[in-house]
């Protein structure tokens, strides 16, 4: 287990090694076609620059869906599901989870700890969270009107298009820069592409 562990670090190392380095040369090929043919590279990230509204894809996500029909009329086969998964859950986590056995077949022998506190943390939020649907399950059981006080703080709309309404502007300040100063912008992105790239190279040779 040790040894394949090693292997995957190393392949998302150089993986991410290969991903800067094509983002560097990228940069590089940036750089160089400002200072080369400044017009031509501006045109070409003008013709590339399309704006994707978030907005207008999230929309259908945004209206509201009535399930109070259903769960009203449903409402003690719903508290029992509560009341029996939470208690399903809370047996099998308590009595069917070894945190300390499953991280020794997941981890390293030295990371062997780590994992066991996180499986274990892990393991008892899950259970808290059971405790309390279990509690709120039974709480619909024996007092059916509790539902609607219930609702009454937990039915919050929160729109994520009005949240995201600021991040779905387009802020061309960049670009504009680089526009009117083509080829000064130019060496600065070629400059520290080309530096990135021999960075890159270095830390890619260590593995082969």
């Amino acid at each position: 287990m040790g040894s394949y562990g090693n292997l995957m670090w190393q392949l998302l190392v150089q993986f991410l090694i290969v991903s800067f380095l094509v983002v560097a040369v990228a940069g590089l090929a940036v750089g160089v076609g400002l200072i080369v043919s400044s017009l031509k590279t501006v045109q070409f990230f003008n013709v590339v620059n399309r704006w994707v509204s978030t907005r207008h894809v999230l929309k259908p996500v945004e209206v509201p869906r009535d399930t109070e029909r259903v769960t009203h009329r449903y409402h003690r086969w719903l508290a029992g599901g509560f009341v029996l998964g939470g208690l399903i859950s809370i047996f099998g986590l308590a009595a069917g989870v070894d945190a300390s056995a499953l991280s020794a077949v997941l981890a390293e022998e030295r990371t062997v700890p780590i994992v066991a506190i996180a499986l274990e943390s892990t393991k008892w939020f899950l259970i808290v969270g059971s405790v309390f649907g279990v509690v709120v399950g039974g709480m619909l059981l024996l007092y059916p009107r509790a539902e609607d006080i219930l609702e009454r703080f937990a039915n919050q709309w929160v729109s994520s298009r009005q949240l995201t309404r600021g991040g779905d502007e387009m802020h061309m300040t960049l670009d504009r820069l680089v526009g009117a100063h083509p080829k000064p912008a130019g060496w600065i992105i070629a400059c520290t592409s080309a530096a990135a790239v021999i960075a890159a190279l270095i830390m890619l040779a260590r593995y082969y």
